[in-house]
């Protein structure tokens, strides 16, 4: 007999394998995750930069096929149609190279995002941390800065 339930959860396992992940969250989601690009980064994913992006952009939108929606006068790319445009205007090779790319920019989106998080916290900790500086740096005013004795200009 059928298993539905057991059918659907192997086409999902499969499809995650592949790197497919089923679209859904808000647009802040989206982001996070890269499903959506601004022309900067949609410009890193196919190797040229902002500008040929929103070519590649628009040129999509004239052949009624977007690969990008315009917010705000800046296109916003989607992208697994980005990909896919790479892919047949210039091949299978090259959208994998993008996809490389693609990859490399999420990682460094959450290594940014994990940064700033730490900074922050640190931030919000210094005054702690400054009220436990070690005396031995404090200097004497009467004394020269032991550097500049070195150099000779006390």
């Amino acid at each position: 007999m059928f298993d539905r339930d057991q059918a659907v959860a192997s086409l999902r396992q499969a499809l995650a394998a592949l790197g497919w992940h089923p679209p859904g969250g808000d647009a802040v989601e989206q982001h996070a995750r890269g499903d959506i690009l601004d022309s900067d980064e949609a410009g890193i994913v196919g190797g040229r930069g902002a500008s040929t992006a929103a070519r590649w952009a628009q040129a999509a939108a004239d052949e009624g096929r977007p690969i990008a929606f315009k917010c705000s006068g800046k296109w916003v790319y989607v992208t697994p149609r980005l990909l896919s445009y790479i892919e047949g205007a210039s091949g299978l090779h090259a959208r994998r190279e993008a996809e490389t790319r693609h990859r490399k920019l999420v990682q460094m989106r959450a290594c940014a995002q994990l940064s700033a998080s730490n900074a922050r916290t640190r931030a919000a900790s210094a005054p702690e941390t400054c009220d436990n500086i070690d005396s031995t740096l404090a200097l004497d005013p009467d004394q020269p800065i032991p550097e500049l004795r070195a150099a000779g200009m006390e």
